[in-house]
C-alpha cells in the first residue's frame, strides 16, 4: 500500500488563516467591481472621457386652442396633445408621452401624459385619467388616486401661454410649474 501525499501547510504554519483569506478575497472582489464600474465616484466615466452633454430641452408644443375658446368650454374639458403609442406600454419611467391641455373651474393647464409608475401613456377617463398598463388612476388635476403609482403624487404641470395676444395656446415642457398654476 502506498503512502498518501503530504498535506499542504496548515493555517497555523502558513500565517494565512481562513478569516484573512476571506477578507482578502472580498477586498479583491470589491476592487474588481469598482474598477469594472468606472472607478467609483466618477459616475462611470473614465477621467479621459467627458460625460455626454445633457439632452436639449423639450420644444414648445403649439396647440390649435385659443384661451377664449377653451375657457368657453365646460369644466373638465381635455384636449389631447399626446404621442400615439399604438396601445403599447413603454414601461420606462419618464418616457415622453406628450401632454394634455385641461380646462377646470379656475383656468387652463397642461399636464404630462406619462404615468408616474412606469411611464405608460395615460388616457382620459370620466373625471380624470387612467393608465391601461397597470391601472393607476389620476384625478383631473393629475394627482394619483389609485396605484401602483404613488398615491398622492401629481403629474408634472407645464406652462401654458398664448403665442400672441388672443392667439393659439403653447405648452412649454421646458418650464414646469406648480400643480395650481392656471392660465385664466
Amino acid at each position: 500500500m502506498s503512502q498518501p501525499e503530504p498535506l499542504p501547510p496548515t493555517e497555523a504554519s502558513s500565517g494565512f488563516d481562513r478569516r484573512s483569506f476571506c477578507a482578502c478575497a472580498l477586498a479583491v472582489a470589491a476592487a474588481s467591481a469598482v474598477s469594472a464600474c468606472g472607478g467609483g465616484g466618477g459616475g462611470g466615466y473614465s477621467s479621459s472621457a467627458p460625460p455626454p452633454p445633457p439632452p436639449p430641452p423639450p420644444s414648445p408644443v403649439s396647440t390649435t386652442e385659443t384661451k377664449a375658446g377653451l375657457l368657453g368650454q365646460p369644466d373638465g374639458t381635455v384636449r389631447d396633445y399626446t404621442i400615439s403609442t399604438n396601445g403599447a406600454c413603454p414601461l420606462q419611467a419618464g418616457a415622453a408621452q406628450g401632454y394634455y391641455l385641461v380646462r377646470d373651474g379656475t383656468g387652463i393647464y397642461a399636464i404630462s401624459a406619462s404615468c408616474l409608475h412606469q411611464g405608460g401613456h395615460i388616457d382620459p377617463t370620466s373625471g380624470g385619467f387612467g393608465c391601461p398598463c397597470h391601472g393607476s388612476q389620476y384625478n383631473l388635476n393629475g394627482t394619483v388616486t389609485v396605484g401602483p403609482a404613488t398615491v398622492g403624487a401629481t403629474l408634472q404641470h407645464y406652462e401654458v401661454s398664448e403665442s400672441t395676444p388672443g392667439g393659439t395656446l403653447v405648452i412649454d415642457p421646458s418650464k414646469p410649474v406648480s400643480a395650481t398654476t392656471r392660465l385664466s
